[in-house]
């Protein structure tokens, strides 16, 4: 996009006039093609139109002051009632994870994608199950229970309903500690991103979707070293299986300590839910701290390297 790239408009008098594209991404006098334009504007193109003149640095937040992360919009996919589905969520302290979340922040949809809640195994899971059984109309499709050591995780619910025809799949995924130990172990950066009440937060927003790269964050097998890998590079990213020196790459993957909603993390505020359960929504996730530790595994032809993400306090 080039700040002087000329638009051709049409009025209610089908006469012709021309706009300035600085002019219309940084008014609100055409607010109909703003919401076009900036509707297939990857955020690494909103954030360079924020640096390029006085008048678009407020680019980003007028986008989110419009909308354009909307996630009572994005879960009327999989729920019928958004706020009281987060209301619940909250009050269970649970969080949304995983490929959603991921695509959320992106602003895309895929196709066939589910929805992955985590909540602490035990009464809350249980409260959460049924009310997405009896609230929502969900149906348990299976249970799969496996060695989930690594990623905090007990047991994984598949839920499924009949949306206008079509299956919508959510899994709910029981974890042993507060879910967002099981985030920050997931298999790649690209998907530590979480969505509580109130906020949602990727972790690593310059690799993820400024650069557009993902590093392992487990010890790379066949299914995150070459299913995962090949999933993630259809869908835009690269992989990089080394993990960066300290200060080469970005400053949010240096080794070391860092804590959730610093400075180097991406968070939108969302949608309030008029609640005053939402106060306390971010819960153990607002200012958790953890350690990324570069991890090497030599018995190979090959090094494997990941970078080890473990929260450096228990959260429950």
């Amino acid at each position: 996009l080039k700040s002087h790239f000329i638009i051709h408009l049409q009025n209610n008098h089908n006469n012709l006039s021309m706009a300035n594209l600085v002019t219309i991404l940084g008014s609100d006098r055409f607010l109909p093609v703003f919401d076009t334009l900036t509707a297939h504007l990857p955020i690494k193109d909103i954030v360079a139109l924020t640096r390029t003149c006085r008048t678009l640095k407020p680019l980003y937040q007028n986008l989110v002051s419009r909308g354009a992360w909307n996630i009572n919009d994005r879960l009327k996919q999989f729920v019928n009632d958004p706020v009281g589905f987060r209301k619940r969520l909250t009050e269970l302290d649970g969080i949304i994870s995983g490929g959603f979340a991921l695509q959320f922040m992106d602003r895309v949809r895929w196709e066939g994608s589910d929805l992955d809640v985590c909540v602490q195994v035990g009464e809350k899971a249980d409260a959460f199950c049924r009310y997405m059984e009896e609230v929502e109309g969900y149906d348990l499709a299976s249970r799969k229970v496996g060695k989930y050591n690594w990623t905090h995780v007990d047991m994984v619910h598949q839920y499924d309903k009949v949306v206008d025809g079509e299956i919508v799949r959510l899994e709910i995924i029981l974890t042993h500690q507060h879910p967002i130990h099981s985030t920050l172990s997931t298999y790649t950066t690209a998907l530590v991103n979480v969505i509580t009440g109130n906020h949602a937060y990727s972790i690593f927003p310059n690799a993820t979707f400024i650069k557009r790269q993902t590093y392992p964050t487990r010890i790379p097998d066949y299914f995150n070293g070459v299913i995962l890998h090949q999933k993630y590079k259809d869908r835009g990213w690269q992989f990089i299986q080394r993990i960066p020196k300290k200060k080469r790459v970005t400053e949010e993957l240096d080794l070391g300590r860092r804590h959730i909603g610093d400075k180097h993390t991406w968070k939108i505020a969302l949608s309030p839910m008029s609640d005053k359960a939402a106060d306390s929504a971010e819960g153990a996730v607002e200012g958790l701290e953890f350690e990324m530790k570069r991890c090497q595994d030599l018995s190979y032809e090959v090094a494997l390297e990941w970078l080890d993400v473990v929260a450096t306090q228990q959260t429950g």
